[in-house]
This record gives structure tokens, sequence and C-alpha cells, in this order.
């Protein structure tokens, strides 16, 4: 992801699978969508029950697509995430935000593929530029064919500075 000179590379990886998850925050994340997915394709948003991962709530997010356009609005934004970015977003759409070209199109790829994916990249729309994050996107589907909500698991940390991670590993 980084190479000797310390010039950051972004990465995007799919399909996943628990053993290409580095961080603890996604391998819980990643273990939970599968056990309430089950038998299904995707689970839907009445399987996630907040109450069975309290400690991953600051580093979730929900992202909705709307049926009848099609666009993505954030239904809930982690207050890691919103600590990472410096700005929550809850309520906004993604195509009114500066820079969110690149997340609507890996966005667009999970609706096409409906799996989970991870990317990780640079907060370039944050107004702090020196945090890298890693993002684990799981769909979820209330038909189990069409992704209706996207939940990602965000991890920030300091540009090419992975020991200095922001939060800490557990």
């Amino acid at each position: 992801m980084n190479n000797s000179k310390g010039i950051f590379f972004p990465m995007f990886k799919a399909p996943v699978q628990l053993s290409d998850l580095e961080y603890d925050v996604h391998k819980e994340l990643f273990s939970y969508w599968d056990k309430i997915r089950g038998s299904k394709p995707m689970p839907s948003r009445t399987d996630f029950d907040p109450i069975d991962v309290p400690g991953l709530l600051t580093h979730i997010s929900m992202v909705d697509i709307e049926p009848e356009t099609g666009r993505y609005k954030y239904r809930l934004v982690g207050s890691e995430t919103v600590t990472g970015v410096g700005e929550d977003y809850t309520g906004r759409y993604l195509d009114e935000l500066p820079v969110m070209s690149g997340v609507i199109e890996r966005y667009n790829w999970m609706l096409e593929n409906k799996i989970p994916y991870l990317y990780r990249g640079q907060f370039i729309w944050s107004k702090k530029d020196y945090l890298d994050y890693c993002a684990l996107n799981l769909p979820f589907s209330d038909d189990g064919v069409t992704v209706n909500i996207i939940m990602t698991g965000v991890v920030c940390f300091l540009s090419n500075h992975t020991e200095r991670q922001y939060p800490r590993k557990r």
C-alpha cells in the first residue's frame, strides 16, 4: 500500500474474506454481517441490531440508496468517521458533497456486484489532510436482490504511519 518512499497507493479488494482484513473493527463487523446474512446473499436492515455490536458503532456509517432516484444518502455517520473527516455528513446526499465521485463509483460497483469490498485511500474530501482510511463496505438488501443500504466500517489512521493508527488497533 505504501512504497519505500512513503507514497500512498489506494487499494480496492473484492471479494473480501475474513482473512483479508487487517483491523479488528473490520474483522468483527464482517463476522457479524456474515452471521446475520446466514444463507441469504445479503442481510436486510432488520437483521442488523446495534445492540449486538456496541463496540463497533462509532466506526459504522450507513448509506441509503433511494429507489426512485438511485441517489446515495448518509443515514448515519459514526463518530470516529466524523472525528477523522472533521464533518458530519448525516442526512446529506453524496452527490452534493465535494470530491465524492470515487465513492459513488465504488457504491455503483457494489449495487451491480452485491458483494463486500475493502477500500483503502485518503480522505481527499476531509478538512484534515493527514488522514488515510480503510473502509469495509457491506451490502444490505430488503428483498435479497437489490442493495438498498451500504454499511461501512471505517478505520482512520495517520497518513503513511500505520503504527500510529487512529484509533489504535484493539
